[in-house]
């Protein structure tokens, strides 16, 4: 008997830390930007984000869905990457 994978639907959002919660909601564009060492993790996992045009209207929810990963473990991997990179605000 095989056990079937949840799907993202069955994905709770309590499951989720709020952390992840916010990085899953960030667009793929807006990531990247943000925290340009993830690019890497993302083509590692096989997912063509960097150049694609659906970047900036696609979130990471979206694109873990539509590439059949697991959100919570690709989550925990961008999030473990490290910090957003600094606006010049706060380099100030």
């Amino acid at each position: 008997m095989t056990v079937a994978e949840p799907k993202l639907a069955d994905l709770k959002m309590a499951d989720l830390t709020l952390a992840n919660l916010n990085l899953a909601n960030l667009t793929m564009a807006e990531l990247m930007s943000g925290r340009p060492a993830v690019v890497p993790v993302l083509l590692r996992h096989g997912l063509a984000c960097p150049g694609c045009a659906m970047a900036p209207f696609m979130t990471v929810r979206e694109a873990a869905e539509a590439y059949g990963l697991e959100l919570g473990a690709l989550l925990d991997e961008i999030a473990a990457v490290g910090r957003p990179a600094a606006s010049f605000a706060e380099i100030g």
